[in-house]
């Protein structure tokens, strides 16, 4: 499982890897990569997110709704929650004084500067999403990527509106990601 938590230009070499990866990473299995869709608040997904060996993911508040600066468009897979509501992301930080999103600040996180209330954005929706298939995988190592991309798809909570038939918006994609219905579904399979 690959976290991209940065958009770049276009790349044929990237593009070549993701492919490559998504194929035949895990012996054949598919490698996942996870990608960041970008913070531009509306605009269309970032890529490399927007390739489709990538799995796009996007961002919802702790409200239940979109982030307001998470992009959006078909390439959606899920969102996953961030920042942008009542509370942020409580992570690790950079463990060097002076650098990081909390540089000693017990409303930061914690005035040692280890933590940080203040990560957000799809960077952060991101890796969430990933920790999720890793959980799926560990319940069911020999699943596909394919298969893991559709079991958490088919488990995410329906936030939002804008669905269209086939369970999909272009802001929420398949909805949030729900670890508990997708690591059961994965035993299930």
């Amino acid at each position: 499982i690959l976290s991209c938590s940065w958009s770049s230009g276009y790349s044929s070499d990237l593009q070549q890897a993701l492919e490559d990866i998504g194929t035949g990473g895990r012996g054949g299995l598919g490698t996942l990569v996870f990608c960041a869709a970008g913070n531009d608040h509306g605009s269309p997904v970032s890529y490399p997110a927007r390739d489709p060996n990538a799995i796009a993911v996007g961002a919802s508040t702790d409200q239940g709704e979109l982030a307001s600066y998470s992009n959006v468009g078909p390439e959606i897979a899920f969102v996953a929650p961030s920042s942008g509501g009542v509370r942020g992301v409580f992570t690790t930080d950079v463990a060097y004084p002076n650098r990081g999103f909390n540089t000693g600040s017990a409303a930061a996180g914690g005035a040692d500067g280890l933590h940080t209330s203040e990560f957000g954005g799809t960077s952060s929706a991101t890796p969430l999403a990933a920790g999720i298939a890793a959980l799926v995988l560990s319940a069911r190592p020999g699943l596909s990527a394919t298969q893991v991309r559709a079991v958490m798809e088919s488990t995410c909570d329906r936030i939002g509106s804008g669905y269209d038939a086939n369970g999909h918006s272009p802001a929420f994609g398949h909805g949030r990601v729900n670890a508990g219905k997708a690591v059961a579904a994965a035993k299930a399979a």
